[in-house]
């Protein structure tokens, strides 16, 4: 094997475990809290939103810790070793305070590995462009793998996947040490945003509208990471998160074809159906049914590349060729801070609030009137978008 599709290995094998991990508790969790821990619907959304909590707080963090220099390949080993404990002591525990505590401890330490991989990945990789796609390819396929398992070893509803996710965490930690070594990379800086750069990041309507999109967005997109596996196994969808994993290889697909996509549509078309997706995917939940129009819960999951990718990744290349080179890293720290960090906060919020609201005597769900919500949202911001972005330009 040669030197550079040796480090082509190692990098995707980085992001298949990092992934792993996540998906460990990502897709069933909730399904695991309302039904074997008894939790309500805010209890869950809370707990999502540590996702939120931790991308909030780690900017300055990842900051702090660069300027101390520590490799990235060493922070990351260090930081999925404390991640993985937390993980494995949710496995022991029953009470929401504890658990609550766990999980913010786990994400405080998990999402920063995010930004790592991928400094990592951009780093050593000679054209980033051309090879990344087939290294973070990767990452999906863990995702959808382990959607599947979950299905075929019949453990939606229990804390076994917290259990496997603390392991390959820990695993992740060991590995880290083989990773190759790459020096400290600067962390986004709040101090170093003023509102001199702010008002220059955001003096065109086209970023605006992006960023208002953007936050519209995370409320459908809490609703699905969060609910989407509870209400498929309380209408007795057989192998329910093996048949959500069929979103991930759609979005293999999706990832690999977006070359083309720029190529061929305006990125005004490409965010306005990503979010048209989140939207319309919920009216499909809301009247599908095993064994009544049930092809509309497989349309509903197939669309996960379109709703997921064509937005994020869109999202990225237009901050990368409409804001200046100089401040392209603060643009984009800004806009993954106010995506993952007060978007998912107030979208698990939100998602938490409307099931617990939705709670039928018998102890199931309205899902109609659950999905509802979510579906507007899209459809809504889908139509914001469209009517606000800028006409003019292929960007």
């Amino acid at each position: 094997m040669s030197e550079g599709r040796g480090l082509t290995f190692r990098l995707s094998l980085l992001l298949f475990l990092q992934f792993g991990v996540w998906s460990s508790w990502l897709i069933n969790l909730g399904t695991y809290l309302l039904h074997s821990l008894d939790f309500t619907g805010l209890q869950v959304g809370m707990i999502y939103a540590t996702n939120a909590i931790a991308a909030t707080v780690t900017p300055p963090l990842m900051g702090w810790l660069a300027d101390r220099r520590f490799p990235s390949e060493r922070l990351m080993g260090v930081l999925n070793a404390i991640g993985g404990v937390a993980l494995i002591a949710c496995y022991f525990t029953t009470s929401f305070g504890w658990f609550y505590g766990w999980m913010l401890l786990f994400n405080l330490c998990f999402i920063p590995t995010f930004s790592l991989a991928a400094a990592m990945c951009f780093h050593h990789l000679d054209d980033p462009a051309e090879q990344y796609p087939f290294v973070r390819v990767w990452g999906t396929v863990s995702f959808m793998l382990v959607g599947v398992a979950l299905s075929v070893f019949h453990v939606e509803v229990s804390p076994l996947p917290l259990l496997a996710g603390g392991i390959v965490s820990l695993l992740l930690a060991v590995y880290s040490n083989f990773l190759p070594h790459t020096p400290p990379q600067s962390g986004f800086d709040w101090a170093a945003v003023r509102g001199s750069e702010l008002r220059q990041i955001f003096s065109e309507r086209g970023m605006v509208v992006l960023l208002i999109a953007l936050l519209a967005s995370c409320i459908p997109s809490s609703f699905y990471y969060s609910f989407l596996n509870p209400f498929l196994n309380e209408v007795a969808w057989p192998a329910a998160a093996a048949k959500m994993a069929i979103g991930q290889l759609f979005e293999i697909g999706v990832v690999l074809a977006m070359p083309f996509v720029f190529r061929r549509f305006r990125f005004r078309n490409i965010i306005f159906w990503g979010l048209m997706a989140w939207g319309l995917r919920y009216f499909a939940f809301g009247i599908g049914r095993p064994g009544d129009n049930e092809w509309l819960l497989y349309a509903g999951i197939v669309v996960q590349g379109v709703a997921f990718a064509w937005i994020i990744i869109a999202a990225q290349i237009y901050i990368d060729n409409r804001v200046p080179k100089t401040l392209r890293n603060t643009a984009q720290g800004l806009v993954s801070f106010a995506d993952l960090g007060i978007g998912v906060f107030l979208g698990s919020w939100i998602a938490g609030e409307v099931v617990s609201s939705n709670v039928l005597p018998d102890g199931t769900h309205d899902w109609w009137s659950i999905w509802l919500v979510p579906a507007c949202v899209g459809v809504g911001a889908a139509v914001f978008f469209w009517v606000a972005f800028p006409r003019e330009g292929r960007l």
